[in-house]
C-alpha cells in the first residue's frame, strides 16, 4: 500500500511539473455559470444595437458582430477575467435600463408580432452557436498563460472550471437537435438509423485520424492526460453517437419519451462501476500505477474510451430536454411553460450537483462520472434559458415593422430567398463543423508561429482578436454564399 502510494506521490509530482494549472485552486460552479452567461448578456446588446443602426453591407453587420460578441467574449475570458462578476453585474444593469427605457406591446397580440416557431426557434440556435464560438475562443486563449487564468484550466482529476465545460456542451447541444429530439425516428426503420448514424460517425472518425495523423507529424504537443495516447474529441463524439443509437434501435420508438430514465440508468450504473471495483483509480493511474499511457490500446486510452459512458448518458439527457424543446409551441403561455420546466431542470440538476460532488464523488471531466453529468446538464441549461429569456424579453418589445429576432434577422431566418444578410451566430450554426475545425487549425497555426506563453498581455488580446476574425469572417463569407460544408 506504501509502494502504491508512493507512486502516486510521484505521478502527481510529474502532472504538477507538466501541467500546473492542472493542480491548481479550482473554480466554482456559480462561477463558470456567470462567465459563461457573459455571452448571451452580449446578445441582447447586439441585438438592440443591430436595431437601431441596421447596418446594410456584409462588412457592417460582420464588424458589429465582431465588436458586440467575439470582443468582449475574449475580453471577459483573459484580462477580465478576474473581474467576472463585476463585468456581468453592469451589463445586466445595461440591460435592465434599456427595457425600462423601451415599451412592452401587448401580451395579446405577441403570436402575431412574434412567431417564435416561424423563425426556427432562435433561442436553440443561439445557444448552439455561442457555445461554438465560446470554444474557439478558449482553446487559443488558454495558450497565452500571461491573461488565461489558471482557474479556468481543465482539472487534472476533479474540480469545476471554464474549459472544463467544453466537451459536455458539445455533447449536450448535439443531443437537442438529435433525431430522436426532433421526432423524426418514427418516419424511419431502424436499419436506416443506423446507416445515417454509420456514416456521421464514420466522418468523425476520419476527422480524428486525421487529427491524430497532422498532431505527430507536426511533433504539436497533445497531453496524453486529457484522453489517452491516441484517443481525442473526435473519437469521443462517434463513439458517443454510436452506443446512444444503437440503444434507441434496441428499445420501442416510445422509449424516446423517457430517455431520461435511460440515461440515469446508465449514469448510474456507470457511477456504481467507478465507485464499486475501483475502477475510477485505474482509469486515471493505470495499471503501472504511475498514470502511464503504454501497454496496449485500451490501457493507452482508458480516459477517452470509458469517459464515453458518461458522455453518453449526458447525450441521453440531452435528448429528453430536446424532445422539450421541439414540442409545437403556437401560444405565449405554451412558451412560459417550456421555460418554467427548463428552471426547474437546471434547479434540480444545480441541487443534485452540490450533494453529488460534496457527498458521493467529486465532478471529474476526465472519466465523466455521474457528479460531473448533472453539472453539464445544469451548466448547459442555465445557458440554454439565458438564450431562451433573450428571446422572451425581445418578443414583449418587437413591432411588425421591427421585429427583434436575437442571433438572426428576417432575412436569414429564410436562406432559399438570396438576401443582403451576414448574421455570425447564423453562419456558425450553418457551418458548426467547419467552424470548430478551422479554430483548430488556425489555433495550431498560432502556436507554431507565436511563442504564446511569454507574449505580453496586449499582443496576446490582439491575436486573440485577430484569430477570432479570420474564423468569423471565414464562416461567415460561407454563409453569404450560401455554402454548406456538410456533404454526408
Amino acid at each position: 500500500m506504501a509502494e502504491i502510494d508512493i507512486m502516486e506521490l510521484q505521478y502527481l509530482e510529474r502532472i504538477r511539473l507538466n501541467h500546473p494549472s492542472w493542480l491548481s485552486s479550482e473554480d466554482s460552479v456559480l462561477n463558470v455559470a456567470i462567465t459563461t452567461l457573459i455571452a448571451p448578456i452580449c446578445l441582447f446588446l447586439r441585438t438592440f444595437i443591430r436595431s437601431k443602426l441596421n447596418p446594410c453591407s456584409y462588412i457592417g453587420q460582420y464588424l458589429l458582430d465582431c465588436i458586440c460578441l467575439v470582443v468582449p467574449i475574449i475580453i471577459s475570458f483573459t484580462v477580465l477575467a478576474t473581474s467576472t462578476f463585476r463585468l456581468f453585474l453592469v451589463l445586466l444593469i445595461l440591460i435592465l435600463c434599456i427595457c425600462r427605457a423601451s415599451e412592452i406591446q401587448p401580451i395579446s397580440s405577441i403570436n402575431q408580432r412574434y412567431p417564435l416557431q416561424e423563425f426556427g426557434m432562435p433561442y436553440l440556435n443561439t445557444y448552439r452557436a455561442l457555445v461554438n464560438l465560446c470554444t474557439i475562443i478558449v482553446i487559443l486563449a488558454v495558450d497565452f498563460s500571461l491573461i488565461f487564468p489558471q482557474k479556468f484550466h481543465k482539472r487534472y482529476t476533479n474540480g469545476f472550471s471554464l474549459m472544463d465545460t467544453g466537451v459536455g456542451s458539445f455533447i449536450f447541444s448535439h443531443a437537442l437537435v438529435a433525431p430522436e429530439s426532433r421526432f423524426n425516428i418514427l418516419s424511419e426503420s431502424r436499419l436506416k438509423r443506423m446507416q445515417k448514424c454509420l456514416i456521421s460517425s464514420s466522418m468523425l472518425i476520419v476527422l480524428g485520424c486525421g487529427r491524430l495523423f497532422v498532431t505527430w507529424l507536426t511533433d504539436y504537443s497533445v497531453s496524453e492526460e486529457e484522453y489517452g495516447k491516441h484517443w481525442n474529441f473526435f473519437f469521443t463524439l462517434a463513439l458517443v453517437k454510436l452506443l446512444t443509437t444503437m440503444i434507441f434501435c434496441s428499445l420501442p420508438s416510445s422509449a424516446t419519451n423517457f430517455s431520461w430514465i435511460v440515461a440515469a440508468l446508465v449514469g448510474i450504473g456507470y457511477q456504481g462501476i467507478l465507485s464499486l471495483a475501483d475502477f475510477e483509480d485505474w482509469i486515471i493511474i493505470g495499471d503501472n500505477k504511475d498514470g502511464s499511457y503504454t501497454g496496449d490500446f485500451v490501457h493507452a486510452n482508458r480516459p477517452g474510451l470509458f469517459s464515453s459512458l458518461g458522455y453518453c448518458s449526458l447525450y441521453l439527457f440531452g435528448v429528453q430536454v430536446g424532445r422539450l424543446i421541439f414540442k409545437a409551441r403556437v401560444k405565449w403561455s405554451d412558451h412560459v411553460k417550456c421555460f418554467e420546466k427548463l428552471v426547474v431542470i437546471a434547479a434540480a440538476s444545480g441541487f443534485l450537483t452540490c450533494i453529488l460532488h460534496t457527498h458521493i464523488d467529486k465532478s471529474s471531466r476526465m472519466i465523466a462520472n455521474l457528479t460531473f453529468v448533472i453539472w453539464q446538464i445544469c451548466h448547459n441549461t442555465v445557458l440554454l434559458l439565458s438564450s431562451y429569456a433573450v428571446d422572451l424579453i425581445f418578443a414583449l418589445y418587437s413591432t411588425p415593422e421591427n421585429p427583434l429576432i436575437p442571433g438572426q434577422c428576417v432575412s436569414c431566418s429564410n436562406r432559399k430567398t438570396r438576401s443582403n444578410c451576414c448574421c455570425l451566430l447564423s453562419a456558425i450554426n450553418k457551418n458548426q463543423l467547419f467552424f470548430f475545425l478551422i479554430g483548430n487549425v488556425l489555433t495550431g497555426v498560432v502556436n507554431l508561429v507565436v511563442k504564446t506563453g511569454s507574449v505580453g498581455a496586449v499582443t496576446a488580446v490582439a491575436t486573440l482578436i485577430a484569430y477570432g476574425g479570420v474564423v468569423c469572417g471565414l464562416t461567415s463569407l460561407l454563409f453569404v454564399f450560401d455554402i454548406s460544408t456538410k456533404f454526408w
